[in-house]
């Protein structure tokens, strides 16, 4: 059971109030807390973040960090994560262990269990799952057991790339939109697809025997609310836009948009673009609204209206609540809240199929 209590007095205070709290509790506990913040952050949480990134890049800084406690202003999925990589001497906390992911509850460890026996009946070759960062421990650990490795959207094509030039069919999930996408993008025929629906029923045009990549009938329902027709108005409105949307989106946005990848690429591309360049964004948009804040001398916008409230939980109280219990616990003074630990059955194959991802990428 996970210890998240709000200090009450925390909710009392005004913004100036609790930044300037966090600042002295951040200073007070130096170089034994590392903050590191997703992209889809508040924008005063962020300002707080010792990196920021997406789920790739945080996964490879917390591994990297030496800190005794990591604070991580994110969801569940990436603070188990950090928490799968984390050294012996390292405790994980997230300021809101409520903060969870709607697509990593859409991958059943049964289902996909009993979704790799059929599998694995029907074709000739070896089937290796490929387990997108958003996911839970379990799933992680299952491809870990399976020879599989974890994928983020920005290193999707490449962990594909490798297993599809060992011959080896893939089990992907659990975002259909994602693995369809680096599908597109790697020229996969049609036959060579196989959508696994809820029922575990095949959806295909050729035979399972010839598939390369199985995909599993999840999605995020952040992404997918961007339209065709989202594209088609912003293009209409501003002739010279470029619009750049997340790979989690639908096939046929993909298609219609200038360009697309993964939040941190999104981030790069539009901070290093030209003055008075316009920019229409197919992600959360509390990270949208923050690059138009930050490239003031730029137009960018929401393709829509499409906030992750997940990501959005973790306020300044929160924050602010985490490092004071770390404070406390270091004192002696009271047990440490907000830790996110994973079961220990998962933990070792868990981090066989992160640091398999990180063994690809980085080589």
């Amino acid at each position: 059971m996970i210890d998240k209590k709000i200090d009450k007095k925390y909710l009392g205070m005004n913004k100036e109030e609790l930044i300037n709290h966090i600042n002295r509790l951040k200073n007070k506990l130096g170089d034994k807390i590392v903050i590191p913040a997703h992209h889809y952050q508040a924008i005063e949480i962020v300002k707080f973040g010792d990196f920021i990134g997406d789920s790739y890049k945080l996964a490879v800084e917390c591994s990297k960090s030496s800190a005794e406690f990591i604070v991580f202003c994110g969801v569940l999925f990436m603070a188990e994560g950090a928490s799968i990589l984390a050294k012996a001497n390292q405790k994980v906390l997230l300021p809101e262990p409520t903060a969870g992911c709607p697509m990593a509850d859409m991958a059943d460890l049964q289902l996909v269990e009993e979704a790799y026996k059929l599998i694995s009946k029907e074709t000739k070759k070896e089937i290796v799952p490929v387990v997108y960062m958003n996911s839970y421990v379990d799933l992680k650990s299952f491809c870990g057991e399976k020879g599989g490795a974890v994928c983020t959207s920005s290193n999707a094509e490449k962990i594909l790339d490798y297993f599809f030039k060992q011959d080896k069919a893939i089990l992907f999930l659990p975002d259909y939109y994602l693995g369809r996408n680096t599908a597109d993008s790697m020229n996969i025929e049609e036959k060579n697809i196989v959508k696994i629906k809820k029922d575990l029923d095949f959806e295909t045009v050729g035979s399972l025997n010839e598939a390369k990549i199985f995909l599993w009938d999840g999605f995020c329902p952040i992404h997918l609310r961007f339209t065709s027709d989202d594209v088609k108005f912003l293009r209409q409105k501003y002739p010279d836009i470029k619009i750049i949307v997340h790979p989690e989106s639908r096939e046929e946005v993909v298609k219609n948009s200038d360009l697309s990848g993964s939040t941190e690429k999104i981030n790069k591309l539009i901070n290093e673009s030209s003055s008075g360049s316009i920019w229409g964004v197919g992600t959360e948009t509390t990270f949208v609204n923050r690059l138009a804040i930050e490239n003031p001398d730029k137009i960018i916008m929401p393709l829509r209206e499409s906030v992750c409230k997940n990501m959005t939980k973790i306020t300044l109280p929160h924050l602010a609540s985490s490092l004071e219990s770390i404070n406390e616990y270091i004192e002696g003074k009271n047990k440490l809240r907000f830790e996110i630990s994973v079961d220990d059955k998962y933990k070792n194959k868990a981090k066989q199929a992160l640091k398999k991802m990180i063994e690809i990428v980085e080589k």
